[in-house]
């Protein structure tokens, strides 16, 4: 046994090293614990999700199936912007919303409903790829640009106008950095619709919920890739969007959360441990009234989600990337 998780870690030990995608989801899920019944759950969870996620769902209802067969799903895809509606309207269970919620539209939704807000739980962190809405976004500025690292203060100064962070306006490339024809260059921001998805996460992760913008903010609304084509044209530009392929023209900045500290970049490694300053998660929404236990059919199939099992079959779908041993833990100890 002792054999068998040494080279497990030394898998693992290589993998992150050549930074191997595939491997270190397999690596994440063997950190976690396996699925342990509590108790024999009974009954049917209703389950609402976006057709993109359709075989995640069904490969997690099936493993879960095994170790409690007395559970039954009835699933529903619709959306992805259905999903949680489901929950308020008391017609789902379960709804993975596989994005954040929308703020306030959605959370007011289900406080005017229940006069308590939802309860959400972390089941993944998003992925790199772009064929789900839940993506982690990157910083990117032109190739020829020189700056290699952006502080999330700095990040607010040059999309924002309010600055609750502290922070006061950027709009030129002098004001980051010192280099021969940038001293007064404006810096020009591109990206997506401003009630995107994508934005609303970056005007709560950076912005602290101001809703007062770069007043220059370029809309890009025909997708990530009209997006980033747009920065390869612009030597003065900034963009944030997902890692594409084929982006010759851009390239990414490392990002810190602080001042002082250190600086990543956007890793597979670097979502896993929430050390990326942006990092996205990946959650489900239920019905729980606060100091009441959730429904122990939901509450077994929430914690097999979370379990070693579970993960391998999010590593698997190959769109996210599974949670850490310590941040399955924190979500499977808000269960009780």
């Amino acid at each position: 046994m002792a054999f068998d998780r040494n080279r497990r870690l030394l898998i693992c030990a290589l993998a992150y090293a050549a930074a191997t995608l595939g491997w270190s989801r397999w690596c994440l899920a063997e950190e976690l614990a396996a699925y342990r019944a509590e108790r024999p759950a009974v009954g049917t969870i209703r389950v609402w999700a976006s057709p993109a996620d359709g075989w995640l769902v069904e490969h997690l209802e099936a493993g879960f199936r095994k170790a409690q067969p007395g559970v039954t799903f009835a699933d529903t895809f619709h959306g992805p912007e259905s999903t949680f509606a489901a929950v308020y309207t008391g017609m789902a269970d379960v709804a993975f919303l596989a994005r954040e919620m929308r703020v306030p539209m959605e959370s007011m939704a289900f406080e005017w409903v229940h006069h308590y807000k939802a309860f959400e739980v972390e089941i993944a962190n998003a992925g790199l790829g772009t064929e789900r809405p839940g993506v982690n976004l990157a910083v990117f500025v032109h190739r020829s640009n020189p700056l290699t690292r952006l502080t999330l203060k700095q990040l607010d100064g040059i999309l924002g106008a309010e600055h609750l962070s502290g922070g006061t306006n950027i709009r030129r490339w002098g004001e980051l950095f010192d280099g021969d024809g940038w001293t007064d260059r404006p810096i020009h921001v591109y990206g997506p619709a401003l009630d995107s998805v994508a934005a609303l996460f970056i005007r709560r992760a950076v912005l602290r919920d101001s809703r007062k913008w770069n007043p220059h903010y370029r809309e890009v609304v025909t997708g990530w890739s009209a997006v980033l084509a747009s920065l390869a044209r612009d030597p003065a530009g900034i963009a944030y969007a997902p890692v594409l392929p084929g982006q010759e023209g851009t390239k990414s900045l490392a990002l810190a959360a602080d001042d002082g500290g250190p600086s990543y970049a956007l890793t597979a490694q670097t979502v896993a441990a929430r050390s990326y300053p942006l990092t996205r998660v990946i959650t489900i929404a239920l019905d729980r009234e606060p100091g009441k236990p959730i429904d122990p059919p939901t509450r077994e199939f929430v914690r097999y989600v979370l379990s070693r099992e579970g993960q391998a079959a999010v590593g698997s779908d190959g769109a996210y990337i599974p949670l850490s041993a310590h941040s399955a833990q924190r979500q499977l100890q808000r269960l009780d």
